[in-house]
């Protein structure tokens, strides 16, 4: 909630705000929350705490010239990953508007923004909202239940609209829709008895382990690209577990999230305190993946996420998918989107993350 305190120090920068938004030409478009939202034609100053954006942005138009604000936790990923030497610029972006979940109001005004874009469902929306800058909503769950190429072609859609660049935006999409048709097609007619058990850890540390059931990004993962999602059809979309459940489960396949720092390492020399991987079958088969991360983590909705699933699929069904290199799927996806040209030590920095 903005303090009574500050609405005085508040008014003279909402008046200013107000008189350089006017001055703009605006449309209105519909957002991935379903607002009408009036925005400037050609947005010259967006600040946004929504960690995956820049990377959308910046397939979406090549620039992030117009971010003037980026989250604390995108800008470090960016600088620990491929997508700060792709655009270094963004690592000077400002970042102390935000900390975690809160926006600070003030510090918004200070940028001169004249959009601000976030998340579904962050407790500052209504604070923004009160000092009368547009602000767009991006969906993360609720509209495609965990469908992350679906939610990856919304903000494309969107942002081909925000920033006049369908035509950028349609051509993304369209590569999204091929991979995702090609890789159905070729695990439609697998047995059960062909897919392999996996389960999909967001989490994986000596104090926390959860993995994602129906309704969250791994399942998505697991059953578009060729396994079976092992977590109970009773289990949460983001659902704890502990080391009995996953003895019983043994799971074939386990894919490990960027939001924990364990690598398959961990568990091959059994070295998470309090915990004996050595007898699941996954661990004794070594087929124990961490996600990649490129100019985002690869387990959520980012731009990176055609490549995802055509790495999942690999993983679960490699003679199905054997027909491409997934390095070269790299290259030349950001060759193509990115206008980059990664050298083979950049694609193995996105295939194995040391951080």
């Amino acid at each position: 909630m903005i303090k009574p305190v500050l609405l005085a120090a508040l008014l003279a920068s909402v008046s200013l705000l107000a008189t350089v938004v006017q001055a703009q030409e605006t449309h209105t478009v519909t957002d991935r929350a379903d607002r009408q939202v009036e925005i400037p034609v050609s947005p010259e100053r967006i600040v946004t705490n929504f960690l995956p954006f820049p990377s959308a942005y910046y397939i979406s138009t090549g620039s992030v010239d117009e971010l003037v604000g980026i989250a604390e936790d995108s800008r470090n990923m960016a600088e620990r990953s491929v997508f700060g030497r792709i655009v270094p610029d963004l690592l000077n972006k400002a970042t102390g508007f935000a900390a975690g979940n809160s926006v600070n109001v003030e510090e918004v005004l200070k940028l001169s923004p004249d959009l601000f874009v976030t998340y579904e469902n962050n407790p500052a929306l209504a604070d923004i909202e009160k000092i009368d800058l547009p602000v767009l909503v991006l969906d993360v769950l609720s509209r495609s239940k965990g469908n992350v190429l679906e939610t990856f072609e919304g903000w494309m859609t969107l942002l081909g609209q925000v920033t006049a660049q369908q035509d950028r935006t349609s051509e993304i999409i369209a590569f999204a829709h091929a991979t995702l048709d090609d890789t159905r097609g070729r695990v439609a007619d697998l047995t059960d008895e062909e897919k392999p058990g996996a389960l999909f850890f967001a989490r994986l540390e000596e104090k926390s382990l959860k993995v994602n059931g129906a309704g969250h990004f791994g399942n998505f993962w697991l059953t578009e690209s060729g396994a079976q999602n092992l977590a109970p059809a009773d289990f949460a979309p983001l659902a704890d577990i502990d080391m009995e459940q996953v003895y019983a489960l043994n799971p074939e396949v386990i894919f490990i999230s960027n939001f924990s720092a364990t690598k398959p390492e961990d568990l091959y020399q059994n070295r998470v305190p309090g915990q004996d991987w050595s007898h699941v079958k996954a661990v004794a088969d070594r087929r124990v993946y961490k996600i990649p991360e490129g100019v985002f983590q690869w387990y959520p909705p980012s731009a990176d996420a055609p490549l995802m699933l055509k790495w999942m699929a690999q993983k679960n069904q490699p003679q199905l998918f054997a027909h491409y290199s997934i390095e070269a799927e790299i290259k030349a996806y950001y060759s193509r989107f990115y206008g980059y040209e990664l050298s083979d030590a950049d694609v193995a920095s996105i295939l194995d993350p040391q951080f």
